[in-house]
């Protein structure tokens, strides 16, 4: 709700994602050696990662390839990968 918390600003919650997409490149190194399909994810996380610091829409924009909806892709493939059904 965001009562007595201090505001979160830009150059926070970029460098709270810096950490995931470090995070990224190793999943997606594991996951590559097994389905060649998962790579690019971290590459287009991080691209839009870099964006975000002149447009905050690259982290959670639609209509573009957002660290939001890389990582919701990322999500939908490995559900479907695993053959999970919500």
């Amino acid at each position: 709700m965001g009562i007595g918390e201090d505001p979160v600003t830009l150059t926070a919650t970029i460098a709270a994602l810096e950490e995931p997409a470090h995070a990224l490149a190793g999943l997606e190194a594991r996951l590559t050696a097994h389905l060649t399909r998962f790579g690019g994810y971290h590459r287009r996380f991080a691209a839009a990662l870099s964006r975000a610091g002149t447009e905050p829409a690259w982290i959670t924009g639609t209509g573009r390839d957002s660290c939001h909806q890389v990582w919701f892709e990322l999500h939908e493939d490995l559900i479907a990968t695993l053959g999970l059904t919500r």
